[in-house]
């Protein structure tokens, strides 16, 4: 009984200390010949990575004349402790109506966002492969149908769960 009393106290003093020395606990996973380390920081998912991009911020149209704008997403390194880390792996690209002034929040986003209305939106290669360190490119084809003002929102959400926005102000006379 003493010795099982022991070795409870002893698993949780290393625990604490391993937790103590690396901030966060490391999950790892076998992958195979050696082990990988689970590249996640604090607000992984969360906030904004900021890795997709779109060429255009404002575009003006009339209903029924099309327009496309080109994106990018890039595989960019960020840092976990000394481990360099990428944006990286099955990306999916979606389409949705929000509000005017974007947060970096995605908790805050995602109740914000809505299916889109009053625009035809065809995003091109809307399912992708990102590598570390790769710029990938995409399109998105927007024809109005209806006269308004619009914010579209294309996120990118990543298969390792991260995510990146941005948006374009669509006026539609």
């Amino acid at each position: 009984m003493i010795l099982i009393l022991v070795l409870i106290v002893l698993c949780g003093v290393i625990g604490g200390w391993a937790y103590s020395r690396g901030g966060q606990s490391k999950n790892t996973k076998g992958s195979g010949n050696g082990l990988e380390t689970a590249c996640v920081h604090p607000g992984y998912g969360e906030f904004n990575s900021h890795i997709l991009s779109l060429a255009e911020e404002n575009v003006s149209l009339h209903v029924g004349e099309s327009t496309e704008i080109s994106g990018t997403v890039e595989g960019k390194a960020f840092f976990v402790g000394n481990e360099t880390c990428h944006y990286s792996g099955n990306v999916t690209l979606r389409a949705y109506l929000g509000p005017g002034y974007p947060k970096d929040s995605w908790g805050y986003m995602s109740g914000k966002l809505k299916s889109v209305e009053g625009l035809k939106v065809k995003i091109t290669s809307g399912e992708l492969r990102l590598e570390p360190n790769e710029t990938v490119g995409f399109r998105v084809e927007i024809t109005p149908q209806k006269s308004g003002t619009y914010y579209l929102y294309i996120v990118a959400s990543g298969g390792k769960g991260w995510k990146s926005w941005d948006v374009i102000e669509v006026e539609v006379r």
